[in-house]
């Protein structure tokens, strides 16, 4: 019996050492990367006024926002991943479950956005456009929608559409949500002499507020107020806007168990690996060596 459970051990405890070293060095850079099956919307609320009627006079409505994040899977490789966003913003009037289209016989659409890009999968920053993108889509800079794996209390560029370009987006503390600690970055953007609304110029000013889980760089809660002055006519829009309590509690339970899997693989395998795998592969040596020691019994 000591004959064969000797190689047995051996054999166990160095299967174990062996996981504990994949888990620690080769599977970080393997799971903390987006994945490539993302396709999923979220889902925002807030109040709105919009200039209408003929006066273009600010008219007050609560309103609703869905943002839709999708990756195309044959665009993307191994360390990039192809993006199209979608972020529309509609009044919250009868039933409204998704964005409407721009001849809505109510006029319920405020806004519509579409945007194109590429990102690093492990660091979310934007990459050049290269082939993952169709050709002639604009260039662009910064975050997009989320943040790196690991992240860290500084500051980041984060994309603004309307500029054109990325702004700083300052690391500003730490906040508790639902028991899930977050970073709290906060981005300010602003501008004149812009396109407000097609074929119109005027200023612009947005400020945003991200909450991070750091660990897996997730947006967890987002927060936004913006404002647009066309010349000659004033003030057209002014906007707040925030993940709703359901969509930032379905997060925090995400980020959790993201958490636990990332723990599970990066922390507790190698923990158990070395330690177990090193008590069995002592053992079995042990066992090989007394078998050595001993003669054999007539």
């Amino acid at each position: 019996m000591r004959k064969i459970l000797a190689p047995i051990l051996i054999g166990l405890g160095a299967f174990l050492v062996v996981a504990a070293v994949v888990a620690q060095v080769w599977a970080p850079g393997q799971i903390e990367r987006t994945p490539l099956d993302t396709d999923n919307t979220t889902y925002l609320s807030g109040s709105a006024q919009v200039a209408g009627g003929d006066d273009l006079s600010l008219q007050e409505s609560p309103v609703q926002a869905f943002s839709v994040n999708q990756v195309d899977a044959d665009a993307s490789d191994d360390d990039v991943v192809a993006w199209t966003t979608s972020l529309c913003v509609v009044r919250d009037e009868g039933d409204v479950d998704g964005c409407v289209d721009a001849d809505d016989p109510q006029g319920r659409l405020v806004s519509a956005e579409t945007e194109v890009f590429a990102t690093d999968r492990t660091t979310a920053l934007t990459v050049d456009n290269g082939d993952y993108v169709p050709e002639g889509t604009p260039q662009q800079e910064g975050l997009q929608n989320k943040w790196p794996f690991g992240s860290e209390k500084k500051t980041y560029p984060v994309w603004d559409g309307m500029l054109g370009a990325a702004v700083d987006a300052t690391y500003e503390g730490t906040e508790e949500i639902d028991g899930l600690e977050t970073y709290l970055y906060k981005a300010d953007a602003s501008a004149e002499g812009i396109e407000v609304i097609d074929g119109v110029t005027g200023s612009y000013l947005q400020t945003t507020d991200y909450y991070i889980e750091p660990r897996t760089g997730a947006i967890i809660k987002q927060v936004v107020h913006q404002e647009r002055v066309a010349d000659g006519v004033g003030k057209i829009l002014d906007l707040d806007l925030a993940f709703t309590d359901d969509q930032v509690q379905t997060n925090v339970d995400d980020a959790n168990d993201n958490i636990s899997s990332l723990r599970l693989l990066e922390t507790v395998v190698p923990v158990v690996g070395y330690v177990a795998g090193g008590i069995v592969l002592v053992v079995g040596l042990g066992l090989l060596l007394l078998r050595r020691r001993t003669p054999d019994a007539a």
